[in-house]
């Protein structure tokens, strides 16, 4: 349970360990010489077909692929979508974007896009990683679309086709010189894929082909490939690799029906999916499990806070707090380093590689997330918004090849900021977040001087000194002293549910508003409330306080997520007045807003508040830390 405490980052940035133009990373001893140095660069064909440049270091301009493999990358890994065309005009917001029959974009990455790659990298003596998606566009967690040309097709037409677009694809790679010596069947399949026949778990009252449906289409997919070469290694693919409760629940069954595949994959971006620790646990885990080779196929960090076009990034201010290092080169180089060495480091060897998701795609008109759009990963890239290897890209060779064992010092300290109701007992944090010299953001330990009680008694700001243990850095925490404190104890639904305090109300809310544990969505801590359904809903979630002292009283709620509901609102109601509400118009993912209704005059000592949303098909976003408070007098 979140403590009444309002962090705030303010940490003055310097980095004394590499040179401006450099990066200095720890090797990893005992690091196996075929550990597989991934880089998925599905964006590279659509991205050279509207003029990006690349350059190494030095501003040299060279083929992408050969940067990259002087960097150390020995594995490439590229998406296939079945057929990237636009069915119908894609329009946002009253604006065109692109027509029926246009390119989707985000790589246009069909069979022949992944055979002009896949040779290049061939001949470059990388191996390659071919990642059926199953669609003709994004897949992921929340959507798996059927390609369109398998529309309406049952189980058994479906299996056959699944069987037939992937061998007839193994073959034309194989006749084109541009063989896969890994294929992943399924992007990130912890609710299945090709739905609704073969997703797991329904959206209300949807009907879906569940575990028979999943496990069917996955074994004609991977009996194809088993037919045209058995050398081929297989990896079934989940997100969220900090998660060890979703991969058991998606590999025990699996592994029970006796499905035939080689490696575990995991996505692991540590803004969204938790601490490296996490990783680590689950993947201690699942070797012991399955005793199967496992994969981050997934992961990327930040190098800047920088935008190189007019679209948000994925990430974006906060999210080097919730990742645990500096958006700079060095702490680009650092996370990579601390990830690779997690996954070689497993208790049983059985951590074999991992994949840094598009280091390649670098601001260049016509390279967007979908045609007609910009692109929000530029900021991750490997290269900078001119296309120039940074030096986070040698961190693949240097984990290996580097002499550096620089010693680990503290930079500067996170100042801390609470709220206390006047007279009571003030319990600070025993640690906060300090910046080191590799750039990463770690916890540090926290020795509290005992401030004056009488300043506790009023209201006003205390200021109170403490001492960062081990290293001796001065740390202070400015307490706000105020009439009263949030009356919502789990204000931040750090508890993993809503019960039995609030009450979610709405057609089918079970599967539209969970409480979601995930870091990259939270206004703080792990949790919050969460919404999404692939088709329109409403829910209400409200608390009712009863008992409390006549007077007025405050109610704020910090949101955000995609915007475009019907109506979203914050509400007062039954407290002796009108119904009192504040609209909510979310304007992107991490563009957290705070909403709040002042001065709600309460009589009878009853209120009730919460949320209201009557959302269309696709509406998502997430609510946090939650605040009702009494005002002063």
């Amino acid at each position: 349970m979140k403590r009444s405490l309002f962090v705030l980052l303010s940490l003055v940035v310097c980095c004394a360990w590499a040179a401006a133009n450099d990066v200095s990373v720890t090797p990893i001893p005992d690091l196996k010489k075929d550990f597989i140095m991934g880089a998925d660069v599905s964006m590279l064909n659509q991205l050279e077909s509207v003029g990006a440049v690349f350059s190494d270091e030095k501003g040299k301009a060279g083929d992408c692929l050969e940067i990259l493999k002087s960097g150390g990358i020995n594995w490439i890994r590229l998406r296939i979508w079945n057929d990237p065309v636009n069915r119908e005009d894609v329009v946002d917001n009253g604006r065109l974007l692109s027509k029926a029959g246009d390119p989707v974009g985000g790589g246009n990455d069909d069979l022949a896009a992944y055979i002009r790659i896949a040779k290049r990298a061939k001949k470059l003596g990388l191996k390659v990683c071919a990642d059926f998606h199953y669609s003709d566009f994004w897949a992921d967690p929340s959507k798996q679309t059927m390609p369109f040309a398998w529309k309406g097709l049952g189980l058994d037409a479906l299996a056959k086709a699944v069987y037939d677009f992937t061998s007839s694809s193994l073959k034309s790679m194989r006749a084109a010189g541009a063989a896969p010596d890994m294929v992943q069947i399924g992007n990130e399949v912890d609710n299945g894929f090709l739905w609704p026949v073969g997703k797991l778990y329904p959206s209300g009252d949807e009907s879906v082909g569940g575990e028979e449906g999943f496990i069917a289409l996955l074994k004609e997919a991977i009996r194809a490939v088993r037919d045209n070469d058995r050398r081929i290694r297989i990896m079934i693919h989940a997100s969220n690799g900090g998660d060890n409760a979703l991969y058991r629940k998606l590999f025990d069954p699996l592994v029970k029906a006796g499905v035939d595949f080689d490696v575990i994959g995991l996505s692991f971006y540590p803004y969204w999916h938790g601490k490296i620790a996490d990783l680590v646990a689950n993947m201690t885990d699942l070797e012991t499990r399955y005793g199967k080779p496992l994969i981050v196929a997934e992961t990327a960090y930040a190098w800047t806070l920088d935008n190189g076009d007019s679209l948000g990034n994925a990430f974006g201010p906060g999210s080097d707090r919730l990742g645990g290092y500096k958006a700079t080169v060095q702490g680009q180089a650092t996370a990579m380093r601390d990830i690779i060495a997690a996954v070689a480091e497993t208790h049983k060897s059985l951590g074999v590689g991992i994949f840094y998701w598009e280091p390649d795609w670098i601001p260049v008109a016509g390279a967007g997330w979908r045609t007609g759009d910009g692109e929000i990963w530029e900021n991750q890239a490997l290269f900078d918004f001119h296309g120039k290897a940074l030096p986070s890209l040698k961190v693949f060779k240097l984990v290996s090849t580097s002499k550096d064992f620089p010693d680990l010092s503290l930079v500067s300290v996170e100042d801390v900021k609470a709220k206390l109701a006047a007279g009571t007992r003030l319990d600070l944090p025993n640690s906060t977040l300090a910046v080191f010299s590799d750039d990463s953001i770690r916890s540090v330990q926290v020795r509290w001087d005992q401030p004056d009680p009488e300043a506790l008694k009023a209201v006003g700001t205390v200021q109170v000194k403490g001492t960062v243990l081990g290293y001796g850095n001065p740390v202070n925490a400015t307490v706000e002293v105020v009439v009263d404190v949030n009356l919502i104890k789990d204000a931040s639904f750090e508890s993993g549910t809503l019960a039995p305090e609030w009450h979610l109300t709405g057609p089918g809310v079970k599967a539209a508003a969970p409480v979601e544990k995930n870091p990259g969505n939270a206004h703080s801590g792990d949790y919050s409330f969460k919404y999404w359904l692939d088709k329109p809903f409403q829910f209400t979630l409200s608390r009712r306080f009863e008992g409390l002292k006549d007077g007025k009283y405050s109610i704020r709620v910090w949101a955000m997520g995609g915007g475009g509901e019907k109506d979203y609102f914050l509400f007062a109601r039954g407290y002796g007045g009108a119904d009192l509400q504040t609209r909510i118009v979310n304007t992107g993912w991490q563009k957290w807003k705070l909403y709040e209704i002042k001065g709600i005059p309460v009589s009878g000592g009853v209120c009730e508040i919460g949320l209201s949303m009557d959302g269309n098909a696709g509406n998502w976003g997430n609510a946090d830390d939650f605040e009702f408070v009494r005002d002063a007098d």
